[in-house]
């Protein structure tokens, strides 16, 4: 049998299920210039790997990094 609170439970989910969808497709939908700038913490999180120049060892043919001491072990 339906009761009161076993309506007010299904309506309350359905409610939360709608507005989670609608916040879901809202931010697919908002360009990225509208979206909320990132903070600088978030910003440090997506930096990009840093490169190297290398250059070849004339002994052992080895590359490495400009400027760092190469040992050649052979």
């Amino acid at each position: 049998m339906l009761s009161f609170s076993k309506i007010l439970f299904t309506a309350l989910v359905v409610v939360v299920v709608w507005q989670g969808f609608k916040l879901f497709n809202r931010g697919k939908q908002v360009s990225n210039n509208e979206q909320p700038k990132q903070t600088g913490h978030e910003k440090k999180k997506q930096s990009k790997p840093i490169a190297h120049e290398l250059e070849k060892c004339p002994n052992c043919g080895v590359y490495h990094a400009e400027g760092n001491a190469h040992r050649c072990d052979s």
